[in-house]
């Protein structure tokens, strides 16, 4: 299968890889692409969903393969994952902005592996298991309380708050 070359996400992080000295693999790059293409269009995907998405790019990736290179990826610093309750794990791109930077540019304002993890918390719904983003602002409180009672940090980008969504409830937000 032909495809064009690599978005500028994708680029940064290949680069990457090849700064650490890593190989850039048919593997590795089709992960890439899959996950930058579902961070553009504000999806969550599981290891299990990227891995039928890299089969259309490159059929001889095996699952154990996938597992390992998602793994060496996020080791790497150019993917970043996310428990969203469960045994579910979902993942981004490192640096993925959620919406478009302050900039506008609609990029990272970050190289992979630098700064916030993806610039958004997480949110799943328990009912529909809809995951969401949320503004890591809306954790300001509890993060400032949890420092100053306890001196712990919280890892916002790194787990999903757990609850039910507006659809479910029925109710609208604001």
């Amino acid at each position: 299968m032909e495809h064009a070359g690599p978005t500028p996400r994708v680029a940064t992080a290949l680069a990457r890889l090849r700064e650490l000295g890593e190989r850039v693999t048919p593997a590795r790059r089709a992960v890439l692409e899959v996950v930058d293409a579902a961070d553009r269009a504000d999806e969550h995907l599981t290891a299990e969903q990227i891995g039928a998405r890299v089969a259309e790019l490159e059929p001889s990736t095996h699952r154990a393969t996938l597992y390992r290179v998602l793994t060496s990826l996020c080791d790497a610093g150019v993917l970043s994952h996310i428990h969203v309750g469960g045994n579910a794990t979902v993942y981004h791109l490192a640096g993925h902005p959620s919406r478009t930077s302050e900039s506008g540019s609609g990029t990272a304002a970050y190289a992979p592996g630098e700064g916030p993890a993806h610039g958004h918390a997480h949110v799943r719904c328990l009912v529909c298991g809809r995951v969401q983003d949320a503004p890591t602002d809306v954790l300001a409180v509890a993060a400032d309380r949890l420092r100053a009672t306890l001196g712990f940090e919280i890892d916002t980008g790194h787990v999903a708050l757990l609850g039910t969504c507006a659809r479910c409830t029925g109710s609208q937000p604001g």
